[in-house]
């Protein structure tokens, strides 16, 4: 093996990095993406619960794009999940601020990631011109040699 086709080797193994990379920071970046939204659901439908008022009829979201027809009876306190396990039934607006604080720090994890996947990206653009290149000249110098 010559040491062109050891470096176009080499080169490939790399631009293999960059791409498996690539995927595991898309791959975060749907469930980062997932997670935002549900915060964001949460967060609209908190609202929508207190706005409604006492009595009133609600449609509850139960997951799965599914709803549950209810009566608001507490439209100024939810539970909510602390983590762990832990629930605790706290006013809607304290909860509104966890959501805006929870989003927040999704919304600074995603634009992070975003980051990061233009960074890989444009190494692996790089490295596959690099690639690319180099196999044209392995191919332009055994072409020389017949």
């Amino acid at each position: 093996m010559s040491a062109g086709e050891s470096d176009l080797r080499r080169g490939m193994a790399v631009l293999d990095q960059y791409r498996s990379q690539l995927e595991a920071l898309l791959q975060q970046q749907e469930i980062i993406r997932i997670s935002l939204e549900e915060h964001m659901r949460a967060r609209e439908t908190l609202l929508r619960y207190q706005k409604a008022g006492a009595g009133a009829e609600v449609l509850m979201p139960v997951g799965a794009n599914s709803f549950v027809v209810a009566e608001a009876r507490d439209p100024e306190r939810a539970f909510v999940g602390i983590g762990s396990d832990l629930i605790v039934h706290d006013a809607i607006p304290a909860q509104l601020e966890r959501l805006d604080a929870r989003i927040k720090s999704i919304s600074e994890a995603a634009n992070a990631i975003g980051q990061r996947i233009g960074q890989v990206q444009e190494r692996a653009e790089a490295q596959g011109a690099f690639v690319q290149d180099l196999y044209a000249r392995l191919q332009g110098e055994q072409g020389e040699r017949s």
